[in-house]
C-alpha cells in the first residue's frame, strides 16, 4: 500500500468511523440514524477548522491598512485569546479529534497577530515582540505536556466567564463609541456561524459540557456583536460626531 493511498484511508475512516462507510457509501444507506449525526459531525468540524484560517484575516488585513487598532478592545482580544487557547490546549490534551479543536487552534494564532498589530500600532510597540515570544513558550509547553491537566481544566472552565466578559466588553465599547471602528463585518459573521456549528459538533463528539457551554454562551454574544456592527454600519463614532 502506497503512503497515498493510506492517507486516503485514514481520511475516510476519519470521516466515516467505525462501519459507517460500508452502511452509508457500500449498502447506499445515506441516512442511517446512527451514522449520519456523526458524519455530519465530522464534515462540518472539518470545514470550520478551514474556515478557521482565514476567520481573522479580513480583520489582520483591516488593521493592517489602515495602520490602526482604533475601536478593537485590547482587554477583549487578550480574554479571547485565553479563551480559545485555553479550548485549544484542553481538547489537545483529552486527546480530542482535531477536527473538534483545530479551529480554536487557529483563531488563537490570529488573535495573537491581532494584539501584536494592536501594540504595534499604538504606544506600547516595543511589546509586540516580547508578547510574541511568550505565546511561543506556552504553546511549547503545552505540546510538552509540561502544564498540569488540573491547571488545564480550570482554565477552561474558566473560559466561560472570560468569553461573557471579553465579549462584553467589545459589546460595550461598540455601545459607547456608537460604532464598531475597525471590527470586520466577515470576521464576526464567521465568528457567529463557527460557533453555532460548533454547538453541533461538541455534543456529538466529546459530550463535555465544558465545552458545549462555552460555545452555547459564544454564540449568543457573537450574535450581539453581529448584530451592533449591523445596526452602526453607516454611522460615525460618536466622539467624531462631537468633535465635527
Amino acid at each position: 500500500m502506497s503512503l497515498a493511498q493510506k492517507y486516503f484511508q485514514d481520511a475516510v475512516q476519519f470521516v466515516f468511523p467505525g462501519k459507517c462507510f460500508d452502511k452509508m457509501v457500500i449498502e447506499l444507506n445515506p441516512i442511517d440514524p446512527q451514522c449520519l449525526p456523526i458524519v455530519v459531525s465530522r464534515l462540518l468540524g472539518l470545514a470550520i477548522t478551514a474556515g478557521s484560517l482565514l476567520l481573522f484575516v479580513p480583520q489582520i488585513i483591516k488593521i493592517y491598512a489602515s495602520k490602526s487598532g482604533a475601536g478593537i478592545s485590547l482587554p477583549s482580544q487578550l480574554l479571547g485569546l485565553l479563551a480559545c487557547a485555553g479550548t485549544a490546549a484542553y481538547s489537545f490534551e483529552s486527546g480530542f479529534v482535531f477536527s473538534q479543536w483545530g479551529d480554536s487552534f487557529f483563531v488563537a494564532v490570529q488573535t495573537v497577530v491581532i494584539i501584536m498589530q494592536i501594540l504595534y500600532y499604538s504606544d506600547a510597540s516595543a511589546y509586540a515582540f516580547a508578547f510574541l515570544a511568550f505565546c511561543w513558550a506556552m504553546t511549547f509547553a503545552v505540546v510538552g505536556h509540561h502544564i498540569p491537566f488540573e491547571v488545564l481544566t480550570f482554565i477552561q472552565a474558566s473560559t466561560i466567564p472570560i468569553v461573557i466578559v471579553a465579549k462584553g466588553i467589545q459589546i460595550i465599547e461598540n455601545f459607547r463609541q456608537g460604532s464598531t471602528g475597525q471590527l470586520s463585518l466577515i470576521s464576526v459573521l464567521l465568528q457567529f456561524g463557527g460557533c453555532v456549528a460548533r454547538v453541533f459538533t461538541s455534543l456529538q463528539e466529546t459530550g463535555d459540557n465544558l465545552i458545549i457551554v462555552n460555545f452555547a454562551i459564544a454564540t449568543l454574544l457573537n450574535g450581539v456583536i453581529l448584530s451592533q456592527v449591523l445596526y452602526y454600519w453607516s454611522k460615525e463614532p460618536r466622539t467624531r460626531a462631537k468633535l465635527e
